[in-house]
């Protein structure tokens, strides 16, 4: 093996977690802001005099998170407020282990959305976020959940060309109810434009579902929520999206939103290359209870949990207040295995996005993303690439 030069650096004897299972113990080493090797047992130090060594003593250590379905935290958001309180719900989440945020917009009138898209743009060509989410307007209103119904808007493809303009190029997904007229056009639209269209808050039959695939549907927000339930005879929009293996499932792991068995039916239904683990956290995530907003929306929080009040229908539950740390150490403690989690977490979502080749996995040549966590899955540091940040370590 050749000398290796002093600015590269080690991460050794974790358990580290790659796309070909754990390494334990485990190494990697850094060039610069990349992975450049990856290896078990003890990492090779000869002829490499001066390198930066952190021993990290058992501690795991997963790929970076992608979170492609957040609404803000920390106190703000992207759903309103000026660009400086998007940067700070985006920098929150950072620090606990999100590296990469797509940042989702909920229903809200069409020339208020094309303003925050447009926005938002500037934050996504900045590289602070990897692009926007249009969560609405095109939604039912009988699974609105926490969306504003007034501004709910039939599916249009004129209206979706006016956001996808505004947006510059950084729309990632949007959201549809397949079953609103105009729903098959939008659908064709977004795809034909590089969109991802998903199936969400919506009451359509898994006959509707699964023509919306057929159609050019991939996705689907936050699976089972904001959704006609599952029934035996009519397995309505989940069962439909599980049932097509061109389909990724997003789910809101945080012991509020989905039972922990239905957690775990849907990781077995749509195995580790089709589950995405998202927060769905709005400004209320990693603050105390207290009152908040979500787009117009008053939401109170109350031990955790964020529910509507005053408009919509009180008491629904309006986003999650977790972060992509906590909704990781939830899925495991779930029974989910460590490899399919960060899967879930990171890579998945990454290749969702277009950049598996950028970040998403432990694996060399893609950039140093990456989260140690203690034993018990609580976030210790956050590595950007390749530079640590200032991370939320959690007690």
């Amino acid at each position: 093996m050749h000398p290796v030069p002093a600015p590269f650096r080690l991460l050794a004897g974790g358990r580290v977690v790659t796309p070909g299972g754990v390494l334990s113990p485990g190494w990697i080493r850094l060039a610069g802001n990349l992975i450049d090797a990856v290896g078990s047992g003890d990492p090779p130090r000869s002829g490499q005099a001066g390198l930066d060594v952190t021993e990290l003593r058992g501690r795991w250590v997963l790929p970076g998170f992608v979170d492609m379905h957040v609404h803000g935290g920390g106190g703000t958001s992207f759903t309103e407020g000026p660009a400086d309180d998007a940067r700070r719900a985006a920098e929150f989440h950072r620090r606990h282990g999100s590296t990469t945020i797509v940042a989702s917009l909920v229903t809200a009138p069409l020339t208020d959305l094309e303003a925050r898209a447009a926005m938002l743009a500037g934050l996504a060509r900045g590289g602070l976020i990897a692009g926007i989410h249009l969560e609405g307007p095109f939604l039912a209103a009988a699974r609105c959940g926490a969306q504003d119904p007034r501004h709910l808007a039939v599916p249009d493809v004129a209206a979706f060309e006016r956001l996808h303009e505004a947006a510059g190029g950084q729309l990632r997904v949007i959201t549809v109810a397949p079953e609103l007229p105009g729903a098959p056009a939008l659908i064709t639209a977004a795809t034909q434009a590089g969109v991802i269209a998903a199936v969400g808050h919506t009451d359509a039959t898994a006959d509707i579902a699964s023509a919306a695939v057929d159609a050019g549907v991939t996705h689907a927000t936050h699976l089972f929520n904001g959704m006609r339930p599952l029934h035996h005879r009519e397995p309505g929009p989940a069962g439909a999206l599980l049932d097509r293996d061109e389909v990724t499932c997003e789910v809101i792991a945080d012991g509020v939103h989905l039972h922990d068995t239905v957690i775990r039916l849907a990781a077995r239904a749509a195995g580790p290359g089709r589950l995405v683990l998202i927060t769905d956290a709005m400004a209320a995530a990693g603050m105390p209870d207290g009152s908040y907003r979500l787009g117009s929306m008053r939401v109170d929080v109350t031990g955790g949990v964020a529910r509507l009040t005053g408009n919509g229908t009180p008491g629904t539950i309006a986003g999650s207040t977790a972060t992509m740390a906590d909704v990781v150490r939830h899925a495991v403690a779930a029974g989910l295995p460590v490899t399919e989690v960060a899967a879930a977490a990171s890579t998945t979502p990454a290749r969702l996005l277009g950049l598996g080749d950028r970040t998403g996995a432990l694996r060399p040549g893609l950039l140093a993303d990456l989260v140690v966590c203690d034993e018990d899955f609580r976030l210790s540091a956050v590595m950007r690439q390749g530079e640590w940040l200032d991370a939320e370590t959690e007690s």
